[in-house]
């Protein structure tokens, strides 16, 4: 299973973010809004993660989401657990979300072939 968790707004004492799973077969799908602290958030890599009875954990470590609402945190820790119960893989990605730009990333701004003119003082 495939999450990322994209930074939407940072602030002064962490960032606030959103978790989504990401599956090209049924659709990508938000499984919740958390605030992570600055001293809780990774480096923006790939990380697999860990689901106990305590929460979830990445690389070993409690990830330290605070989530919106306890709910939500309690389905999303249940959902997971039951993927991992399966023996399937984790991985959640830290990113920044993607550039609102029309056809990004399919779009090439600056292609290879792209003709060179000439001025008249050239």
């Amino acid at each position: 299973m495939y999450l990322k968790l994209i930074k939407i707004r940072p602030m002064i004492s962490g960032c606030h973010c959103e978790l989504w799973e990401i599956n090209h077969v049924t659709g990508n799908r938000h499984l919740g809004d958390v605030f992570v602290l600055n001293e809780h958030l990774p480096l923006e890599l790939i990380y697999p993660l860990t689901i106990t009875h305590r929460g979830i954990y990445l690389q070993g470590r409690h990830c330290g989401w605070v989530w919106d609402f306890p709910k939500m945190e309690k389905a999303v820790n249940d959902y997971l657990a039951f993927v991992q119960s399966t023996h399937e893989e984790i991985r959640v990605e830290i990113c920044q979300p993607e550039p609102d730009l029309p056809g990004y990333p399919y779009t090439d701004y600056h292609p290879d072939d792209y003709p060179i003119v000439l001025g008249i003082d050239d």
